[in-house]
């Protein structure tokens, strides 16, 4: 059987400048098709089409409403031009790769919102009042499972995937196929796709990546790449905040920037996603299109740089010290990772990514700059977990000092934060609370330590643009009142990055001659052998 053969391969054609390229890609109205028709499961949270599988996508809605009640799926379905029941969520992802001769390579995909394990064991989390979440009545919110389990390539369909540098001769090329792709998209929304006698639309959640790719693809006027060191610029795209009325730096828990959420849109050219039925494109709703991404937010973020600032900062409290020896920042980081990996060998655990800590590793080539550390994601919860360690030692060993105590409560909300990741798609309002103090606790002790080491005139815990984005995610949980909140773990990219890597790598494998069609029918080979593997042990056949 060929793979995925239902799935032809398009080209979408574009000019600039007198050059004309024809890309290979997948339509996601195509691919829908093939998976409603064969695989509907894996859109449908694991359950074949049916009765349970409309009360699983009608609840989802109905919870949905209160999150972004603006939604045009909302009036579609009031103007019975589309069922809530028969409507599949669905959420973009974008990001770049690295293909051979480390270039970059842009990867368009698209997930399900509704996880697959809806009749997996049962998840229970830990947090002070228990929430348990099966999938015995599917009416119920707590059926509702993230999609974060399992291979990629289960969770995350193909789009397109092409080196930029390959096509450098027309730079709009990306901006292009993802107009492409919104058209293609508004089609399966509005339209709908036909399956016997059965027509199911779906809706758009949003576009999940880092700040990077929204800035660049979102042509946001407001974002990251906006912040100002000597005058005040907006660099928030659902906020005002940078702005002298807002500073991001606050982290109150009822901070002033949270009247201005949604106030004005943060572009004034409409991005290549305006096509798809979202809400106005024109207001200040419209910026919920750029999902927020715990990943890349804090393990890949705001946690790299608390690290790094509180490896050097215990440096210099002397902790790593030993009488007679040298006291250059560079031996005293490398004593810092012995005690590390003495650390490591006791839990019977290592890292996959950090060999050393040192002032490269740490970006930091003076003691006058901000250190942050690179580590993947998995290592940067390691790091954590040895940093409270050390903290809770150094607090009980000089009880008089104050940045050991700080140090051990932003750790320790760090890591209760994670549980985001031990819940379904709904919060209850205990497991709410605990999420949304957790993340609260963080940003502020990370404040108190930088103004701490600030007034020592130290360089450390840089105030950057990611703290004021995991501030959001306190502030928007405590908004949601009464009702079941969004867990915003809905939106991680943890399992995004590893489809990127794993397209990435097939790309590596493939002539470079014919690259973005060769890696097109790689992506297709595996797909088919995942699918039917994992086929085979869900339903036994």
């Amino acid at each position: 059987m060929f793979p995925l053969r239902k799935v032809p391969t398009s080209y979408h054609v574009f000019e600039e400048d007198g050059v004309t390229v024809s890309l290979p890609y997948l339509k996601p109205t195509h691919m829908l098709n093939y998976l409603l028709t064969d695989e509907p499961w894996l859109l449908l949270g694991g359950l074949k089409p049916g009765g349970e599988a409309r009360q699983l996508l009608a609840t989802f809605w109905n919870l949905y409403r209160s999150e972004h009640g603006s939604h045009e799926v909302f009036r579609m379905a009031a103007e019975n031009k589309i069922r809530l029941d028969q409507t599949i969520p669905l959420i973009l992802h974008g990001d770049s790769g690295r293909t051979l001769k480390k270039q970059p390579l842009e990867v368009l995909s698209f997930r399900p919102a509704l996880g697959l394990d809806t009749e997996a064991n049962i998840l229970k989390c830990k947090c002070s009042q228990t929430s348990t979440y099966s999938g015995a009545r599917k009416s119920s919110p707590m059926a509702q499972r993230l999609n974060n389990k399992h291979s990629s390539y289960l969770t995350h369909f193909l789009t397109c995937a092409f080196p930029s540098k390959k096509f450098k001769s027309t730079p709009g090329l990306l901006m292009s196929m993802l107009e492409a792709m919104s058209m293609d998209l508004r089609v399966a929304c509005c339209d709908g796709i036909a399956i016997g006698n059965t027509v199911y639309h779906v809706a758009i959640l949003g576009m999940a990546g880092d700040f990077e790719w929204h800035a660049k693809t979102g042509l946001l006027n407001r974002s990251y790449q906006n912040v100002g060191h000597k005058n005040f610029i907006p660099c928030c795209s659902e906020c005002l905040a940078g702005s002298m009325q807002f500073p991001f730096e606050e982290v109150s828990s009822n901070p002033k920037w949270k009247d201005s959420l949604y106030r004005s849109p943060p572009w004034t050219e409409l991005p290549p996603f305006r096509h798809i039925p979202f809400t106005d494109w024109n207001s200040g709703e419209a910026a919920r299109f750029f999902k927020k991404d715990p990943f890349h937010i804090c393990r890949l973020g705001i946690f790299r740089n608390f690290i790094g600032s509180t490896i050097v900062l215990l440096c210099l409290e002397g902790v790593f010290d030993i009488q007679g020896a040298s006291r250059a920042i560079q031996e005293r980081l490398a004593r810092a990772w012995m005690a590390f990996t003495l650390w490591c060998d006791t839990h019977s655990v290592s890292t996959s990514g950090v060999r050393s800590f040192s002032k490269e590793k740490l970006h930091m080539p003076t003691m006058g700059s901000f250190p942050w550390l690179g580590c993947k994601g998995s290592d940067s919860i390691l790091l954590l977990r040895w940093l409270r360690f050390l903290g809770g030692l150094q607090r009980v060993a000089d009880p008089a000092s104050i940045v050991f105590p700080l140090i051990v409560q932003a750790t320790d909300s760090a890591l209760a934060f994670q549980a985001i990741h031990r819940h379904g798609i709904w919060l209850k309002k205990s497991c709410r609370k605990g999420i949304s103090r957790s993340a609260l606790g963080f940003v502020q002790n990370y404040a108190r330590l930088a103004h701490n080491t600030y007034q020592r005139q130290l360089q450390l815990y840089a105030m950057v643009p990611k703290i004021h984005s995991m501030h959001h995610f306190p502030v928007e949980l405590e908004t949601s009142g009464e009702h079941l909140a969004c867990n915003p773990a809905l939106f991680d990219c943890s399992m995004s990055e590893d489809f990127i890597g794993r397209v990435a790598r097939q790309s590596r494998r493939v002539s470079y001659v014919n690259i973005v069609h060769n890696t097109i029918l790689a992506y297709k080979v595996k797909a088919r052998f995942v699918i039917k593997r994992f086929k085979k042990q869900k339903f036994k056949c």
